[in-house]
């Protein structure tokens, strides 16, 4: 078994550098804070509703990961310390496929921060046997469809939800 992720980076975004790291347990109130400061559109757009309410349940389930079948990284930027500004993570199912999300700060959007930590994250899934990643993004989401595409993904309805695009790749 290859060993966890550790941190990574820096890498270079207009506005900073960017450091990644794993999620942690102990990072509860860095990730509830994330989501709190996430507009409601973008709240929307990576939950897939509307009446996303922070319990402590889910976000101890997105905090309390063990990096293995369940993988998430946390970005942060170096001039503001302790302020996450993204997280992309997958998670694996018996088939090594992998579901795969990423969020980003509004005020950090459009910056490449999105795709940097996706590839990294792709990257270590790779090394890791996972084979696929998908991903579900709302149709109206042109910057997720973008970046999607950007990094290798197709696009074809969601038969579950006409709102929705199933996002998949080969790895």
């Amino acid at each position: 078994m290859k060993p966890p992720l550790s941190s990574i980076g820096p890498f270079s975004v207009p506005g900073g550098a960017v450091h990644v790291c794993p999620i942690r347990a102990a990072m509860t109130s860095t990730y509830r804070a994330f989501v709190d400061k996430l507009s409601v559109m973008s709240r929307f757009n990576r939950f897939h509703s509307l009446g996303y309410s922070n319990h402590d349940s889910l976000i101890k389930r997105l905090t309390d990961v063990d990096q293995i079948s369940h993988v998430a990284l946390a970005a942060f930027v170096d001039q503001l310390p302790g302020l996450m500004i993204a997280e992309a993570r997958y998670l694996i199912d018996e088939r090594f496929h992998a579901e795969w999300a990423v969020a980003v700060a509004d005020e950090w959007q459009r910056k490449g921060i999105g795709r940097r930590l996706s590839s990294i994250l792709l990257r270590h899934a790779q090394s890791h046997h996972v084979v696929r990643a998908w991903g579900l993004v709302q149709r109206e989401n042109r910057s997720m469809r973008s970046m999607a595409r950007r990094l290798g993904f197709t696009q074809r309805y969601y038969p579950r939800d006409s709102t929705l695009l199933l996002v998949e790749r080969v790895l």
